[in-house]
């Protein structure tokens, strides 16, 4: 008996010790699972600091390249261009010959008009000798335009536009709703068609006469400004398309979010700023608007804000994937708008 009962004990002691076991490797499995799988449900965020942008108010607007000082090549009588022995854009000195002029064509043009009244006129012959033969250049430059050849230009009409070396400016058509912005001696940017690089300049002079231009599909009320071209390139010439940033204000430094940064909820805009692992909503104000990123206002630069809010929930727990910044540098207002816009 004694031995049927030692080996009873026995067995009892083994099983509870391989159910104290079973237990034990239970609540380690359980203690290393559980807490991964709530790991796992909790979102995972990218978080950012709001930046410091500089912004500068500036209008942008299109145009030409051109002379801001033209020569225009005119006679006093009609005139058929027979050739040209210049292009535009070529070089010319000072009575530099630029064209040869076809005499018989004008003398059988005008005596139509005056051969019926040689009283109010000169005779045929008398006509032939005051034509010219030729047509030189006044000034040195670069040629800008040359009238049709084999067409009659009248009498004080432009036969040529010559423009005075080192006077290239990029003459831009500014909407009149700009208008007041727009001063004597402000700086501007600019880019033009036929070169990689940006070049610098200065408003020099704002047109009196309104006129409507097409920008884009929209019809609107435009003056000219003159923008001078400061060191320009020899891969600039007359006709070429271009755009002037013209600095309007002081720069400063303003806040900015990304856009996926900010949501909005009626006619309230927020972020979700981080607080003790929380994502907490912060109602803040937009302002200027750029190209990747907005004004804000109601959050700093210290504070961490999630960088992409979807699927996140007010108050939810979150984890951090990294840390970065928003995009920053040189703002043009053309890309946006101010809050009194």
């Amino acid at each position: 008996m004694n031995y049927r009962s030692m080996q009873k004990k026995k067995r009892r002691r083994a099983f509870r010790i391989t159910v104290l076991a079973l237990i034990a490797v239970g609540g380690l499995y359980l203690n290393m699972t559980v807490p991964g799988a709530v790991k796992d449900s909790v979102p995972r965020v990218d978080v950012i600091f709001p930046a410091h942008t500089e912004y500068t108010p500036s209008v942008t607007c299109s145009g030409t390249v051109g002379y801001s000082e033209v020569k225009n090549v005119r006679e006093e009588m009609p005139l058929i261009i027979k050739e040209y022995l210049v292009n535009v854009g070529d070089r010319v000195d000072q009575g530099q010959t630029i064209a040869i002029i076809d005499k018989d064509a004008v003398c059988e043009a005008l005596a139509g008009v005056y051969g019926s009244s040689v009283s109010d006129a000169l005779t045929l012959a008398e006509l032939a000798d005051s034509i010219p033969q030729s047509i030189t250049s006044p000034v040195s430059g670069t040629v800008c335009a040359l009238a049709a050849v084999g067409e009659l230009v009248d009498a004080g009409t432009d036969i040529a536009q010559i423009g005075g070396k080192g006077a290239l400016v990029l003459n831009v058509a500014v909407p009149e709703r700009n208008l007041a912005k727009i001063e004597s001696g402000q700086t501007a940017r600019l880019s033009v068609s036929s070169a990689e690089r940006t070049f610098s300049g200065k408003v020099l002079k704002i047109g009196d006469i309104k006129r409507k231009q097409y920008i884009g599909s929209i019809e609107e009320t435009v003056a000219d400004v003159t923008v001078s071209i400061d060191a320009p390139s020899d891969k600039l010439k007359s006709g070429d398309s271009g755009y002037a940033t013209i600095e309007t204000g002081i720069k400063r430094d303003i806040v900015t979010l990304p856009y996926s940064a900010v949501m909005q909820d009626g006619n309230s805009e927020y972020v979700y700023v981080i607080e003790d692992g929380r994502a907490v909503r912060r109602d803040v104000v937009t302002g200027l608007e750029m190209a990747k990123v907005t004004q804000v206002f109601g959050v700093s630069v210290e504070e961490e804000v999630v960088k992409d809010t979807t699927g996140i929930a007010a108050n939810a727990v979150i984890m951090r994937n990294r840390k970065d910044s928003s995009d920053s540098g040189n703002i043009s207002a053309e890309n946006g708008k101010t809050m009194t816009d």
